[in-house]
């Protein structure tokens, strides 16, 4: 009598290989189960190398310095080194562009902001991406008000005499934006709508610091920027500020008035600053991303850095932050729609 395991019978060997089969096929299916947690928690390996954080406006702006702060501490909470890379061009298109198609693995990052993701799709049918397909929302990081704020030697104190000194004035008064179709460019247009005027000519930059030299020396009147950018300025007595665009005074700036006050009926608008990633990054690191996020901003030193600049912290999930995009796509291009402008 043969022991089984040396049988030279051809179905015994047939039916240990049945066994084996159906042996190894239990356990690869083990081996799937337990790695799917493992691929569901990729954050369990990330970030496995520096992260690049794009951010669509030169250095020295408002948008620039929100980033440098998201990257500080963002970069602790994780425990990695993020690089701000400084793209600017078409109101942050181009930044956005390059986030849009790259690799969603949680290494390319977008600073993004009221131009690039909603103000631009209103604007023109050639963005090259859909403001909500093509991102995957983060977190809000922050909102401020836009300023009017003018070169001192100009005679005028507060909005309602600019708007005197703009109707009285022989030539188009010019006025900077950091460029057409950025929030600072439409922060104009619907002071233009609001109070009638019909002499101030738009002359677009490539971004707010360079706005500001030219504010500075004279070569333009005024600007609406936003008040990060500005207030160090406004601060040290180089810009004289005739009002901001929110509803109320903001706590970085209390001496300045609304426009409302200065007489400016019915005037209201602020930008936002925001996180983004690739289109379809998994849900796990959106997470991972998101929660460092608000940890990291919501420190106290990076608290008061940011409100120091005129901005108001407002972190939130992923959801929301896509809810308020939605909410203020719709609400640019029904006012696109009814001014009748666009980039195309």
């Amino acid at each position: 009598m043969h022991n089984d395991l040396h049988s030279t019978d051809p179905g015994t060997h047939d039916a240990h290989d049945a066994r084996r089969r159906r042996w190894l096929a239990h356990a690869m299916a083990m081996t799937a189960a337990a790695a799917l947690p493992l691929s569901a928690r990729a954050s369990d390996r990330y970030p496995s190398k520096p992260i690049r954080l794009l951010v669509g406006f030169p250095p020295g702006g408002g948008a620039d310095f929100v980033a440098r702060q998201l990257a500080q501490h963002l970069g602790q909470t994780l425990n990695t080194s993020i690089v701000v890379e400084n793209k600017p061009g078409a109101n942050g298109v181009i930044a956005a562009s390059e986030v849009a198609r790259a690799t969603a693995d949680g290494h390319t990052l977008l600073l993004g902001v009221t131009a690039s993701q909603t103000i631009s799709p209103a604007l023109s049918q050639k963005v090259p991406y859909d403001p909500l397909r093509d991102f995957t929302p983060i977190t809000n990081v922050g909102s401020t008000p836009l300023v009017l704020v003018v070169n001192p030697k100009l005679p005028v104190k507060n909005a309602k005499e600019f708007v005197a000194y703009v109707n009285a004035s022989a030539e188009p008064v010019p006025y900077g934006s950091a460029g057409a179709g950025n929030i600072t460019h439409m922060a104009a247009e619907l002071f233009i709508q609001n109070t009638g005027i019909t002499k101030l000519r738009h002359i677009p930059y490539k971004g707010s610091s360079q706005v500001l030299t030219d504010l500075l020396g004279g070569h333009v009147a005024a600007y609406f920027d936003t008040l990060p950018s500005s207030l160090p300025y406004i601060q040290n007595g180089q810009l004289r500020a005739l009002g901001v665009s929110s509803r109320e005074r903001s706590p970085s700036a209390p001496d300045i008035p609304t426009l409302e006050e200065s007489g400016i009926t019915g005037y209201q608008t602020t930008t936002w600053f925001g996180l983004f990633a690739p289109p379809r990054l998994a849900p796990a690191l959106t997470q991972t991303l998101n929660e460092a996020a608000v940890k990291g901003l919501g420190q106290p030193d990076a608290r008061k850095a940011l409100t120091a600049r005129g901005i108001d912290v407002s972190l939130n999930s992923p959801d929301r932050f896509r809810a308020e995009i939605e909410s203020e796509l719709e609400r640019w291009r029904n006012l696109t729609s009814v001014a009748k402008i666009s980039l195309d």
